[in-house]
């Protein structure tokens, strides 16, 4: 058995021979396809890279001039701001509305919104006739009219223009109607968004009624003294000749921080102030009311018991009120009008001046009191 199994290996082990070297492959056109294809691939790169990009830069070079020399189609161009032609458009509206009959019954003339440049005066000359040819510019002036009843407009009123010529208007003005403003309750609007809706307490209601006194006396030094500045180079300028009457405090609000105790009250407030202001001379019918007028103001040290009314402002202008923001730095506002300008270092220099003589109609100095009058007098 063993012999047996010996001669099968030598037969196995000599079978190498018999073997062929390389068998035939079946990939071997595929390959030269793939080598075929690339050569076709890196040729027209080639072809590509230094021939088709010259090319094409020529093309753009003899391209570019003409670009460059192409004027631009006219594009209407929006200023708010001025035009040339502004005295005009809004004189022929003016004019239009003061025609008799009026195209608007007691209709107004309330704003000039804007120009849109339609197109550009130009003028150019022909170098083989010296003839001239000239290009009218177009302006299309928008503004807003109201008539009697509060009803507005839009209105357009076309300006030809020519540097030379000056300005002329096109047609007649045109009223096109506005749709009408809601009336009724908006939801959700306030003029301080960013502020959490508080309740004015009495010490917050007393200090308001305390600032409308001073604002409306007539009196910088008593304006000062409410305000509670105690810089000595600024003054601030009251309302004179007038009186203020029926003072409220419609809406307050503050900052609150989310971390406090709901029972914590803000140290800062602003307030809405409207109160009713009769000027010296004005007379009022039996059945009329003083006109109203309405106030954001700062008040400083809401928490206690002493609050103080630091700023004021508009309506609107509650979110961006600092503390002492209306002072006049380095001037001397006097109760009878007289602007002195005086620094803090020269005030601080210059010697005291002497007490005036008090008189029945005299404001007494601040700090000094009013002398009394002699035996003899």
């Amino acid at each position: 058995m063993a012999r047996k199994n010996r001669k099968n290996e030598s037969a196995s082990a000599l079978g190498w021979l018999e073997n062929p070297e390389e068998l035939p492959r079946a990939d071997i056109e595929l390959k030269d396809r793939a080598a075929k294809r690339q050569k076709l691939y890196r040729n027209s790169i080639l072809g590509i890279v230094f021939v088709a990009f010259p090319l094409s830069a020529l093309c753009n070079i003899a391209v570019v001039p003409k670009v460059l020399d192409a004027k631009p189609a006219a594009v209407a161009q929006q200023s708010p701001l001025t035009s040339e032609t502004k005295p005009a458009a809004m004189l022929a509206v003016q004019t239009w509305l003061a025609q008799t009959p009026s195209p608007l019954p007691g209709g107004q003339l309330l704003s000039w919104d804007g120009v849109d440049i339609q197109v550009e005066p130009e003028v150019t000359v022909n170098p083989d006739n010296n003839q001239t040819t000239e290009k009218q510019g177009l302006q299309l002036h928008h503004m807003t009219v109201a008539a009697a009843t509060g009803q507005v407009f839009d209105t357009t009123v076309q300006v030809g223009f020519s540097k030379v010529r000056g300005a002329q208007v096109i047609g007649q003005p045109a009223l096109i109607p506005r749709a009408p403003d809601d009336k009724a309750q908006w939801p959700n609007l306030t003029s301080w968004p960013n502020l959490a809706k508080v309740s004015p307490s009495d010490p917050v209601i007393q200090s308001v009624n305390a600032w409308v006194e001073a604002f409306s006396s007539g009196n910088p030094d008593k304006l000062r003294l409410a305000v509670g500045d105690t810089a000595d180079n600024r003054s601030y300028v009251p309302l004179s000749k007038v009186t203020a009457t029926s003072v409220q405090v419609t809406d307050a609000g503050a900052r609150l921080d989310p971390q406090a105790d709901t029972s914590t009250k803000p140290t800062d407030v602003v307030a809405r102030v409207t109160f009713a202001v009769q000027w010296q001379g004005q007379v009022l019918g039996r059945t009329e009311t003083p006109s109203k007028v309405s106030y954001d103001v700062l008040i400083k040290k809401a928490d206690t018991a002493a609050p103080v009314v630091v700023a004021w402002g508009g309506v609107g202008t509650g979110e961006s009120l600092t503390e002492y923001m209306n002072a006049v730095d380095g001037r001397k506002i006097t109760s009878e009008g007289v602007d002195k300008a005086v620094t803090a270092e020269s005030q601080a220099a210059a010697p005291a001046a002497p007490a005036p003589a008090a008189s029945p109609s005299s404001i007494p100095t601040l700090g000094t009191a009013p002398q009394a009058p002699s035996a003899g007098e």
